[in-house]
């Protein structure tokens, strides 16, 4: 009778932990993204930039719901996203984008009219903190929240502009568009407290403390390889 060694590594549990370790982190990460918004960038008014930043001026405008709202703006720019760069993020995207929005309405329903703080610069740096650390576990799960960083990627796609630079310039306008709405200049400082929070927390969280990364690359094959840095989310120069 011929021996048959057993199996250690079977690729099923690999697989089956993986499917748990990543929907896990997108579940986690979306009520990280919702309980920074409710309990400290929501109460005071604080344009972070984003879909949910704009969702928060539609709030002010109209009084529809921040989820409600967010998903319907982020839902289109998905389909057009998978229409323009392709389908990266998929199901674990829409997963992502239905709980964020989902559980923001949930803890607005639930948690009406709650402050943690009446500090409005601590508001936006513990709100920037929560929403960056939420962020980026659904990152790492292979997913994105949605927002203005998938309109940035299809721009960046078709006038080739680095994302950085669109990122800024969308999320500004955002920005921009609470003061005028809100008629207050104060909380401009303490919207850009909080989307510079986020950021680098997604940076740290992803990369750890040092994260600036540089390449030089020579190559005859410069305009395919221009095209493919764009696609990512860093920037370039030509020689």
């Amino acid at each position: 009778m011929p021996k048959y060694k057993k199996k250690l590594f079977k690729p099923e549990l690999f697989l089956s932990w993986l499917w748990f370790k990543n929907y896990s982190l997108i579940l986690i990460g979306s009520f990280l993204v919702s309980i920074g918004y409710v309990l400290f960038i929501i109460p005071h008014n604080i344009v972070p930039g984003g879909i949910f930043g704009l969702s928060i001026i539609i709030n002010h405008v109209s009084n529809l719901p921040i989820g409600v709202v967010a998903l319907c703006i982020n839902i289109p720019i998905f389909l057009l996203g998978i229409k323009v760069i392709g389908g990266k993020f998929g199901v674990k995207t829409v997963l992502s984008l239905t709980l964020c929005s989902g559980f923001i309405d949930g803890l607005s329903f639930l948690l009406p009219d709650v402050f943690l703080t009446e500090d409005i610069l601590v508001s936006a740096i513990f709100g920037g903190g929560i929403i960056g650390t939420g962020i980026a576990l659904v990152i790492i799960a292979g997913a994105t929240t949605g927002g203005t960083d998938s309109i940035a990627r299809i721009f960046t796609y078709l006038l080739r502009l680095p994302i950085g630079k669109m990122l800024l310039l969308i999320d500004g306008s955002i920005v921009l568009l609470g003061i005028l709405l809100f008629r207050n200049m104060d909380i401009a400082p303490y919207s850009i407290i909080s989307i510079f929070v986020i950021g680098k927390t997604i940076d740290v969280i992803r990369h750890g403390l040092n994260v600036n990364k540089s390449a030089f690359i020579v190559s005859r094959k410069h305009a395919l390889i221009r095209d493919i840095i764009l696609k990512m989310d860093c920037g370039g120069d030509i020689f």
